[in-house]
């Protein structure tokens, strides 16, 4: 495994019991225990065991810019093995990806919601840098344990909103308003998919954001806000805080399919959502 892996130190590490989700102040508390995780050029610092049971993956990335895909291992298997038979290109049938947070915002913090069970785990980074090879390529690839003992209590909470991501459309099950909202985002489409959120600045319009491009040296209209990346078929819970505003919601796997939406969160309601082809 490459030697630049950093591991964070306990007194960085913030893992808290909070019970079960819902009820009284804990409905604020995002669930279960909290574990911190760390990504920059190119390592992650993280804990080397969690405990098992409801689990809340909270991403910080000082420099944005990053995933953490999170990826359950048969107890045949270690971290390095996965990482080997990425570089080789060689299917991992004995690897279950169950997704993770990516790209939070400046200064914030991007999550996912999962409940752990026992058992070896990895952590990477899927991203591309400027030379075109991935992150877990050049160092951003870790792994950490759960062993087996007393869990952690406590249930997934039921979404606010359900976002079901097809092969080149989101689809929302309500409208999003402002607040802090549980969302469940399931890849119902044939490979992999991002649910990304890109929050657009004030003096700009989702117009602008949707013409911006890299290189033009005009200022960029939107900034990240929090994504999650999910391989098909599968499932997975974020709590997001949404504020009035627009928003841009992409799939960068798909964008040039048009897997790019629009979209207003008001204090009441959603605006009705548009897609563009650009």
């Amino acid at each position: 495994m490459p030697d630049r892996i950093g591991r964070l130190t306990l007194a960085m590490i913030a893992v808290l019991d909070l019970g079960p989700a819902g009820g009284g102040a804990a409905q604020h508390r995002l669930p279960g225990q909290i574990i911190d995780v760390v990504a920059d050029n190119y390592f992650f610092y993280a804990p080397e065991t969690v405990k098992p049971g409801l689990t809340t993956f909270r991403l910080h990335s000082p420099h944005g810019g990053h995933e953490m895909r999170i990826v359950r291992l048969d107890s045949a298997h270690t971290p390095l093995d996965l990482f080997t038979a990425m570089r080789a290109g060689k299917p991992a049938p004995w690897a279950t990806t169950l997704g993770g947070p990516a790209f939070p915002p400046a200064g914030g913090t991007a999550n996912v919601s999962v409940v752990l069970e026992p058992g070896r785990y990895a952590l990477f980074c899927l991203v591309h840098a400027a030379d075109g090879e991935e992150h877990y390529r050049k160092g951003m690839f870790t792994g950490f344990s759960v062993p087996s003992g007393p869990r952690i209590r406590g249930s997934l909470p039921t979404p606010d909103v359900v976002v079901t991501m097809l092969d080149s459309t989101f689809e929302f099950s309500i409208p999003i308003s402002a607040g802090r909202k549980v969302l469940r985002v399931v890849n119902a489409g044939t490979g992999p998919h991002e649910f990304k959120v890109r929050r657009v600045l004030p003096r700009f319009t989702v117009e602008d954001a949707l013409a911006w491009k890299r290189g033009s040296r005009k200022p960029k209209p939107d900034v990240d806000f929090g994504a999650v990346g999910l391989a098909a078929g599968t499932s997975i819970i974020t709590t997001m805080n949404f504020t009035p505003g627009d928003y841009l919601i992409v799939c960068v796997i798909q964008v040039k399919h048009g897997m790019i939406q629009a979209m207003r969160v008001a204090r009441g309601r959603l605006a009705h959502s548009v897609t563009s082809n650009d």
